[in-house]
């Protein structure tokens, strides 16, 4: 094989990653990410942690399109920027558990980090939050969804126009919201 073609693969693999935005998640992510895990004493095992950009989202509309009748799916996932997702299993062993004091350690790290939950639920030693930005700016641009069960601890960040994506949903299934 001679340079120039090793050089086309090379640049063409980077160009791919650059503009599906699956390269990994970020800082923020990350940084969430670990202080959770810290505070559950580091007791799980990344099976898989990837992120999603606007283009790769825009290609997958395009295919939700041909494969579904509701044109609404595709609207919503035009709307949707980025997607980070990170699904960690807990090591066999641990004893770690989704209780109150997980979840106001989770509250703390997120509230320090600019977030606050909009949704908390424990219940059969599963916890989910959602949290939305504490910027009034932001405030539907950007969520996060964390969930901790017995077994595996979840954690996604959705980045886009939240707020078109729930106009979305209401009309497509007839909701009347009176304001």
């Amino acid at each position: 094989m001679n340079s120039s073609r090793i050089f086309i693969y090379i640049i063409t693999f980077f160009l791919l990653i650059l503009f599906t935005g699956c390269i990994g998640v970020n800082r923020q992510f990350g940084e969430i990410k670990d202080k959770i895990m810290g505070d559950l004493g580091n007791d799980y095992k990344t099976e898989f942690q990837f992120s999603v950009g606007s283009t790769a989202i825009t290609v997958s509309s395009w295919f939700v399109d041909l494969a579904a009748n509701e044109e609404y799916i595709d609207d919503m996932m035009r709307e949707i920027s980025s997607v980070q997702v990170g699904v960690y299993h807990k090591v066999e062993g641990s004893y770690a558990k989704a209780n109150f004091s997980t979840l106001q350690s989770i509250e703390e790290e997120m509230h320090n980090k600019g977030w606050k939950y909009i949704v908390r639920s424990i219940d059969n030693e599963e916890l989910t939050a959602i949290y939305l930005s504490n910027d009034p700016g932001e405030i539907l641009n950007k969520m996060y969804i964390i969930n901790l069960s017995d077994e595996e601890l979840v954690i996604i960040e959705v980045t886009g126009n939240l707020k078109k994506v729930i106009s979305y949903a209401i009309e497509e299934r007839n909701i009347h919201v009176g304001m």
